[in-house]
């Protein structure tokens, strides 16, 4: 350790790194039997959590993780503001107390950063959430989905996406997947080309391919979609519906830029492609830096629907919100409307109507401020996410995301997979390049989400680290 903690701390940990599982784990067990063997005496101070940490070379959130699990175990006790103390010795013999420890440690929540969407309902605006259904009329199945809602994200598309939007054009979806689906279905014949962005948001092609579409993978780079690659792909191709998710594309977090969005509006009216529009991160737009100030609304890049109404917009309220609502949507063009409308109310897609309540007040509440904050607090967390794995996982290559929730990061192996199933038994979920590669080019990558809180961020890190140091042994070993 590079720092001097506790000579019993150094002594109880002195062959730590060379125990299995997660570091926190690792270092629980460590103090636990040292506490146990009566190393350190009743009332005695543990290290800070910083300056420990440090001189371990982990996280914050791992020692406190540590200290968590000794204090459910009734080994240690933390008063707030005064640090973490030794308990009175236990009067049991070495394996009673072992057991509990390793029961704790091996009950860890898994840390899933695999989706790419708020962890919860904590950083949502205030709004009544009961639903009240006593003096509704009818039978509560609207075919576009549920007035309130559609007016509330007509007015919410029209004012903070820079997309003029009617309730009427506004068609209500159990979320973004669903919306695609419905277009797939209603739009393209079976094995018509679907041109998306590879890497992918994970499990979109499965998805297209179910909907009788047949994905075709295009290069991204810091600039978006690759528009040259898709000008190349659609002049071999007969109408194909282009997939674009113009705010930030899942899972490089890279907007399209504005040349790109020009040729990509011309180049659809020559083919005669579809142009299809994922809005999903709209609006989460990060600052290079969290104390940056927010981009002016009049620099944000509109939609491409907003140039052209050919254009088909998706989205969901998964990103910005809560996936739990299972609320999407369909903005759609005014000589298709009739169509899909009918469409839509074939396919019973609404959500509930209880669900379809709370979204349309949530709408109503997320007002600019609250927006530029959960921006701000996207981009700490990305920042935090990037820095712990440039210090613990240098060998993986990651481009810093300007918008979204997600990071895709490039690892020194062929395949990813063998990876991810091996930091799944560490307790921790990332998303594998195959599920998020169209054609093969991108499995060596993983997709890491950033919205979870900086503690969560820390432990999934630290989970990683430990998994990662397995698999390259066993990758020296050639097993």
């Amino acid at each position: 350790m590079d720092q001097d903690p506790e000579w019993w701390v150094r002594i109880a940990l002195d062959d730590w790194r060379s125990r299995t599982g997660p570091r926190h784990r690792r270092i629980t067990e460590a103090l636990a039997e040292a506490i146990e063997r009566g190393v350190a005496g009743t009332g005695t101070r543990l290290p800070a959590e910083r300056p420990f940490a440090d001189a371990l070379g982990v996280g914050r959130g791992t020692v406190v993780r540590a200290y968590e699990t000794l204090a459910e175990a009734g080994l240690v006790s933390r008063r707030q503001g005064a640090g973490t103390f030794v308990q009175r010795r236990p009067g049991w013999s070495r394996p009673a107390v072992a057991a509990p420890i390793r029961r704790l440690v091996a009950d860890d929540e898994v840390v899933d950063l695999s989706r790419s969407v708020p962890a919860g309902t904590g950083h949502l605006p205030p709004v009544d959430d009961t639903i009240a259904l006593s003096g509704r009329d009818g039978h509560g199945r609207h075919p576009g989905g549920l007035p309130e809602l559609r007016e509330a994200l007509a007015a919410h598309l029209t004012a903070h996406l820079d997309l003029p939007t009617t309730a009427e054009q506004v068609i209500v979806t159990a979320g973004a997947r669903h919306a695609l689906s419905l277009v797939i279905a209603a739009l393209v014949s079976p094995g018509r080309p679907v041109l998306t962005g590879c890497p992918t948001t994970p499990g979109l092609a499965a998805s297209v391919t179910a909907a009788g579409g047949r994905p075709i993978g295009i290069g991204v780079d810091p600039g978006g979609l690759d528009v040259s690659a898709v000008d190349r792909a659609a002049a071999r191709l007969h109408a194909p519906l282009i997939l674009v998710a113009s705010p930030a594309h899942d899972p490089t977090g890279a907007p399209l830029s504005g040349p790109r969005r020009r040729a990509l509006l011309a180049l659809a009216h020559t083919t005669n492609a579809i142009l299809l529009e994922n809005l999903s991160e709209a609006a989460l737009d990060l600052p290079a830096r969290p104390t940056d100030h927010p981009t002016p609304p009049a620099d944000r890049l509109a939609p491409l629907a907003a140039a052209d109404d050919a254009v088909i917009a998706i989205g969901s309220m998964s990103k910005m919100f809560w996936a739990g609502l299972g609320v999407g949507w369909l903005r759609v063009p005014d000589a298709l409307r009739g169509y899909l409308t009918q469409t839509a109310a074939t396919a019973a897609v609404a959500p509930s109507v209880p669900a379809q309540v709370v979204a349309a007040r949530l709408l109503r509440a997320a007002d600019a401020g609250w927006q530029e904050g959960l921006r701000r607090t996207l981009a700490e967390r990305r920042d935090l996410l990037l820095a712990l794995v440039a210090e613990q996982l240098p060998a993986w290559r990651v481009t810093a995301p300007r918008a979204g929730l997600s990071m895709w990061a490039e690892l020194p192996v062929a395949d990813s997979t063998t990876f991810v199933h091996l930091a799944a038994r560490y307790g921790v979920l990332v998303a594998p390049g195959a599920a998020a590669c169209v054609d093969g080019r991108h499995q060596h990558g993983v997709r890491l989400s950033f919205a979870e809180s900086a503690d969560t961020l820390e432990t999934a890190v630290d989970r990683l680290t430990a998994a990662w140091e397995e698999h390259t042994r066993r990758l020296a070993a050639g097993r």
